[in-house]
């Protein structure tokens, strides 16, 4: 097989695209969910497909529905939302593919029909967009917050997804008309261009302002968490306050009862004592404020819904490395889960926690009983019955946070038992 010129740059420039679509994929992911190794193969193989593909078929209406699926698999490298996989496979393409007819329309015959064999023969066309392409994709590399569009709403993503549907429509449409000027053919094609950069910048102020929203929730929260704190340290001061000034009578009634022999009516005022005193209360007292208050807040949401609350807690009262805010997206969806969980139970409801520090690891373990059906693979949860409220919820935001430290999370789950454990290093 003989190739022209252009097919020879083609072949050239096309691995300089790929590398360019691989930039514009890291504008809308951040975290990997595959090894760098699946990853790199993964684009060679699009690569290898789309070459082929232009050299055996090379009819547009066919490569744009092959990069379109083929960016939507490329977007399972990483961790993302349907939603986000879906906009970012047809924002990218179509950015890319109205880039491609920005650099080409100068040097070719506007002449353009999706359904017969592409004609394009300008190496200098080719070039030009394949360039433009790139500075296009450090461009929008500028834009920091749409990595973190996981949480826009469905009204949202409808409105935004929309624009790059139209835009391929009207730019086949464009294409497909008889009798319009090359020039408004341009004009239409850098319009459409312009349309989609900014559904792709209202998606990044979106994705910042939804990211605010949740920081104040989480801020808010907080303050809940700190406040029970402090009414709980208050009731503490105040019981032991009272325990102090009646010291002596009580002294002297243990006195009393000692003498007369009542060993156990002792036993049962030394109990009362130690209940007013707290010390039978299963809440945390390690000094650590945060730790302390979210669990504390939770336990007594546990203990009104009826269920068993047991805790091991050993770590520092200082800092352990991690700002509250992930402490508390961590802790807080746990705790939730857990408790909405076991609050569906008829009987035997119970959390068990333990939180442990060591040599600058971070170990966290819930357990839970929960009732229905749950289906998983790898950590994920997929479909469950009346538990998808419960442990669906919450668990991706826990996995995004503790990767910041290097965390790992394990979910096991049998006998109608939940139990969660995070290993996350710090310090």
């Amino acid at each position: 097989m003989q190739f022209s010129l252009y097919q020879w740059v083609y072949l050239t420039t096309n691995i300089f695209l790929v590398y360019t679509i691989y930039k514009l994929m890291k504008v809308f992911f951040d975290v990997n969910r595959t090894s760098k190794k699946i990853e790199r193969l993964s684009y060679i193989t699009y690569g290898a497909l789309i070459t082929i593909t232009y050299f055996t078929v090379n009819i547009p209406a066919v490569l744009i529905l092959f990069n379109i699926v083929a960016f939507f698999f490329l977007t399972f490298n990483y961790e993302a939302t349907i939603k986000k996989r879906v906009l970012s496979a047809l924002l990218t393409y179509l950015i890319l593919l109205l880039i491609e007819f920005i650099g080409i329309l100068p040097f070719e015959s506007s002449a353009f029909s999706p359904l017969k064999e592409n004609a394009s023969v300008s190496i200098y066309g080719l070039i030009v967009c394949r360039l433009l392409s790139f500075v296009a994709a450090l461009i929008l590399g500028n834009f920091k917050n749409i990595r973190k569009g996981e949480s826009v709403p469905n009204s949202n993503w409808l409105c935004i997804i929309l624009i790059p549907m139209a835009s391929l429509y009207l730019h086949l449409l464009l294409f497909y008309a008889e009798g319009l000027h090359s020039g408004h053919i341009f004009a239409g094609v850098v319009l459409l261009f312009l349309i989609n950069f900014a559904a792709f910048y209202l998606y990044d102020a979106i994705t910042a302002a939804m990211s605010e929203k949740m920081q104040s929730m989480l801020a808010l929260e907080q303050n809940k968490y700190y406040e029970k704190q402090f009414e709980l340290i208050k009731t503490a001061v105040q019981t032991t306050s009272t325990i102090r000034h009646d010291l002596k009578n009580h002294m002297f009634s243990i006195q009393t009862l000692t003498e007369e022999g009542k060993n156990g009516a002792v036993l049962d005022y030394i109990e009362n004592i130690m209940e007013d005193l707290g010390a039978k209360q299963n809440l945390a007292t390690s000094g650590n404020t945060v730790i302390d208050s979210i669990i504390n807040f939770k336990f007594q949401d546990a203990e009104q819904r009826g269920i068993r609350t047991t805790l091991e807690l050993r770590i520092p009262d200082d800092s352990i490395g991690i700002p509250s805010f992930d402490l508390t997206i961590i802790l807080g969806n746990l705790l939730d889960n857990a408790i909405e969980a076991a609050a569906r139970v008829g009987e035997n409801r119970y959390l068990n926690v333990k939180i442990r520090l060591d040599k600058g690891r971070l170990l966290i373990q819930v357990e839970n009983p929960y009732k229905g059906e749950i289906k998983g693979s790898n950590g994920k949860l997929l479909t469950t019955k009346a538990d998808n409220e419960n442990h669906g919820i919450g668990l991706d935001s826990i996995k995004k946070t503790i990767q910041k430290y290097d965390g790992t999370m394990d979910i096991h789950y049998a006998d109608n038992i939940f139990c969660v454990s995070l290993l996350l290093y710090v310090n």
